[in-house]
C-alpha cells in the first residue's frame, strides 16, 4: 500500500500498448492527482488521454508501470471493483451510460448492486440527485432529459457511490454550450464543496483554464505541466502540440505581437478587460 493522504492517485512510469499498435498510447508517464485537486488533462487526438483516463479507473491495466489510486494497485484483480468505487468514471455519451428508465433507479444502479442496504440507497440517492440539482427530475425518464441533464444523472450515479476522484472522459464533447456549463458548474461545485479531486479529459481550453493544474499529453507522454497560466501562457509552444489556447489568451498574444504591453498570462474576459483598463489609465 502505498500512502495517499494527500494524493488519490499515482502513476509511475507508466506503459500501455494496444494490441498491435507500432507505438505506446501511453508511454512512461509519471504524475499525481492531489486530494482535492481539479486537474485537466488536455492533447490533440490520439495523444492517449483517453488511454490515461481508463488506466486509473482499472478499465486498463498497465503494460508497464503502475497506478495506485488511493493506495490500492489497478494491476490487483481482486481490487478492481474497490478502485472504481473510489475513482468514478463519467464517458463521452450519456446515452450510453444510462442503464434504467427512471432517473432514481438509475442513480441506485451501482449501489444496488454492491449490496448496499435499502434504506441507505435512499438517502445516497437523494444526497446524489441533490448534488446536481437533479432531485425535481427524480421519477423522470432519462429519455425525456437534455444531454446536460442526462450528464448530471450520470455524475449523480457515481457520487452516490462516495467516491474520492471522478474521472470525465470528455464528458462535455456532446454537449451544447448550455449542457456543458450546467455539467462544469456542477463538477467544480462538487470540487470545491465535496473537496472531490477531478480529473478532467477535455479538448475545450476554456474548461481547463478553470482547473487547478493543466498537463498536456502528446505521443503518450506528459508534453507541458503547470497552472493554466504556465501552460497557456506558452502560446506557440501549445499550438505546436496541435491545441489552440483560450480566447482571451490568444487576444493578448495578438496584442503583443502589435506591441500592446498586456499579460501574457490573460485567461478570462474579466481579465481582459482589467488590462484595457490599466492601460487607459496609463495612457
Amino acid at each position: 500500500m502505498v500512502n495517499q493522504e494527500e494524493n488519490r492517485i499515482i502513476a509511475s512510469d507508466l506503459t500501455y500498448a494496444y494490441p498491435e499498435a507500432e507505438k505506446n498510447a501511453v508511454d512512461g508517464v509519471s504524475m499525481r492527482v492531489k486530494k482535492g485537486e481539479f486537474l485537466a488533462v488536455l492533447g490533440h487526438n490520439g495523444s492517449g488521454k483517453s488511454t490515461l483516463a481508463k488506466l486509473f479507473n482499472a478499465l486498463y491495466v498497465p503494460a508497464g508501470g503502475t497506478v495506485w489510486v488511493c493506495g490500492m494497485d489497478t494491476r490487483e484483480d481482486e481490487l478492481v471493483f474497490d478502485i472504481r468505487q473510489h475513482a468514478g468514471m463519467v464517458f463521452q455519451n450519456p446515452d450510453n451510460q444510462i442503464v434504467a428508465t427512471v432517473v432514481e433507479e438509475d442513480v441506485a444502479f451501482g449501489l444496488e448492486n454492491n449490496g448496499v442496504p435499502p434504506k441507505e440507497i435512499r438517502v445516497r440517492i437523494d444526497d446524489a440527485l441533490r448534488a446536481v440539482n437533479m432531485t425535481e427530475y427524480a421519477k423522470k425518464a432519462p429519455h425525456m432529459l437534455s444531454g446536460g441533464q442526462k450528464q448530471r444523472v450520470a455524475i449523480a450515479g457515481v457520487l452516490a457511490m462516495k467516491p474520492d476522484v471522478i474521472i470525465l472522459d470528455e464528458s462535455t464533447a456532446m454537449l451544447d454550450p448550455s449542457g456543458r456549463r450546467e455539467v462544469m458548474s456542477t463538477v467544480h461545485r462538487l470540487n470545491r464543496e465535496e473537496g472531490i479531486s477531478v480529473v478532467l479529459i477535455t479538448h475545450y481550453m476554456s474548461e481547463a483554464a478553470t482547473a487547478d493544474y493543466v498537463i498536456v499529453m502528446d505521443e503518450g507522454k506528459i508534453a507541458l505541466t503547470g497552472t493554466p497560466r504556465e501552460v497557456f501562457s506558452q502560446v506557440e509552444r501549445v499550438r505546436a502540440l496541435g491545441l489552440d489556447v483560450p480566447p482571451m489568451t490568444d487576444l493578448a498574444s495578438r496584442l503583443r505581437q502589435d506591441g500592446v504591453e498586456v499579460r501574457a498570462d490573460v485567461l478570462t474576459v474579466e481579465e481582459m478587460v482589467e488590462e484595457v483598463c490599466r492601460l487607459s489609465l496609463k495612457s
